[in-house]
């Protein structure tokens, strides 16, 4: 995949990751001038299956996806949302005409959290992801679990539960590590304890692909079936990259890179039980999910 960013963000999180994007004006980060048919081109000289928006919110320079997503599109190229989901019905419903994959980061389960830790508000976030499914769009939501703001058992489970009403059981959740940073860099990193305990609260209500992310070599980074629990994907991360560097110079923090994906599907169905799991491939027949 292919993935790009730009400045900006239409939330203020505390806990900001990539806060020098975030926050930036453009004109203190060296970037450059691309047209959409530029993104796709260099999209496809690089042998990319599609375009992934990540970095900074993609809400804030939506016209410009929209332009690209409707090119890559045509020249077959997927298009992926990684976003906050804080965005009017309007663009939103135009973007998700041209958009097959989205991960929505869930930032917290009251409306308190958000008005607090994001500017923001919690239900406009609801309403994208239900309607994204709605539309047809594979959904992924991503949850960072922060200690003493958002990790309680009762909000996680709430959460949990809500997903699996509102989004269904499949619908995968990625518990992410909180790391100290920006505004809250006094607090301490999230514990493996926590993210256990997250994974277990999602079981226990009927997600059926519930991860961990943020960590490494973590054997609930993988895909195992619900019925059955046999090992389905392996993709463990084997190294953290600290840093995302535009021209040498360092912007922001991201995420643990992954290890070569070992696919053990027999087609859609769990090898061992015969499950069928509804996976997503690629043009190339590679697991995304």
């Amino acid at each position: 995949m292919y993935s790009l960013g730009t400045f900006g963000c239409n939330m203020d999180c505390m806990n900001c990751q990539n806060f020098n994007l975030a926050r930036s004006k453009g004109n203190d980060l060296p970037c450059n001038d691309m047209s959409p048919e530029d993104v796709v081109r260099q999209a496809m000289g690089k042998g990319a299956q599609g375009i992934g928006w990540t970095f900074n919110e993609p809400v804030v320079w939506a016209e410009f996806i929209l332009d690209t997503a409707k090119e890559a599109n045509r020249k077959g190229l997927f298009s992926l949302l990684n976003t906050n989901g804080f965005i009017e019905p309007g663009p939103r419903d135009e973007l998700l005409r041209f958009t097959q994959v989205m991960n929505i980061d869930v930032k917290g389960f009251t409306e308190e959290f958000y008005r607090n830790n994001c500017n923001a508000e919690l239900e406009p976030v609801l309403e994208t992801c239900t309607v994204a499914k709605g539309a047809g769009v594979h959904v992924e939501l991503t949850y960072l679990l922060i200690p003493g703001l958002n990790d309680s058992k009762e909000e996680v489970q709430r959460f949990c539960e809500w997903m699996v009403d509102e989004m269904g059981p499949d619908t995968p959740v990625h518990f992410f590590r909180f790391r100290p940073f920006y505004k809250l860099s006094d607090l301490p990193a999230q514990t493996i304890e926590k993210l256990k305990e997250a994974y277990d609260i999602a079981k226990s209500v009927g997600v059926r692909f519930p991860y961990h992310a943020g960590v490494v070599g973590d054997e609930r980074q993988n895909t195992y079936c619900p019925k059955c629990g046999e090992l389905l994907v392996r993709r463990a991360s084997e190294e953290v990259t600290d840093k995302v560097c535009v021209k040498k110079t360092e912007v922001s923090r991201f995420c643990p890179t992954f290890s070569e994906v070992e696919v053990r599907l027999r087609g859609d169905a769990c090898p061992r039980c015969g499950e069928c799991i509804p996976v997503v491939f690629s043009q190339e027949k590679e697991c995304i999910r």
